[in-house]
């Protein structure tokens, strides 16, 4: 019995923080990281100000928190195994589509528009957020990787062509959508196919080039 109400005060108090988190997101997009205030976030989230600050004592703490709930989000969104029955075409366009949907996200971008002002005001967070992606492995590390091993890819340095594909993939798509507000829906199936054709001369194999 004891186990059983230990893992349901475990639940609880995962949904509050969750549901705290998701507050807090709409209040910082809505008002901004310096006008949002912890009453206005408890308010949002149905939570007493006590509640919140047991688990967020500064704001700073719950912002990191959403910056680290943001991470996962798009780690899980882009994790996409590499299989070999399909063609290298298809699975870049997947990483692609992926970047797409995120561009047109509304919530997302905001998020990214949010960050990228406060990592300005506040640079230490910046290197956190940088630190923590530096020790990571993304997904499009690790399906370039086995794409080399299967040997579709012409390179065996994956890191490097991981990171001029997602730079492709952020100057086509993710900064027009946060700078331009949005990306011009006629233009991504063309630009899909070239993105892939220009990446796959560098390095693809002779059959995928």
């Amino acid at each position: 019995m004891e186990d059983r109400d230990t893992d349901r005060r475990k639940r609880d108090t995962s949904a509050k923080r969750k549901s705290i988190l998701n507050a807090a997101v709409k209040v910082f997009l809505s008002e901004g990281f310096e006008n949002a205030s912890m009453d206005r976030i408890s308010e949002a989230a149905a939570a007493s100000k006590r509640t919140v600050y047991n688990h967020f004592p500064r704001k700073e703490d719950l912002l990191r928190s959403v910056i680290e709930l943001f991470e996962e989000e798009m780690r899980q969104l882009k994790d996409i195994p590499y299989d070999n029955s399909r063609t290298i075409d298809e699975q870049l366009g997947e990483f692609i589509d992926v970047e797409v949907s995120v561009a047109q996200n509304p919530t997302w971008m905001g998020l990214i528009r949010l960050l990228l002002s406060v990592f300005t005001t506040y640079p230490d967070l910046a290197k956190e957020a940088m630190a923590r992606h530096a020790r990571s492995e993304n997904g499009l590390i690790s399906w370039m990787r086995a794409a080399f091993l299967d040997g579709k890819l012409a390179t065996d340095d994956y890191i490097l062509a991981s990171r001029v594909f997602s730079a492709m993939l952020g100057g086509a798509f993710t900064w027009p959508a946060v700078y331009q507000g949005g990306i011009l829906d006629q233009m991504t199936p063309d630009f899909k196919q070239e993105i892939i054709r220009t990446f796959l001369s560098r390095y693809g194999t002779a059959g995928n080039a």
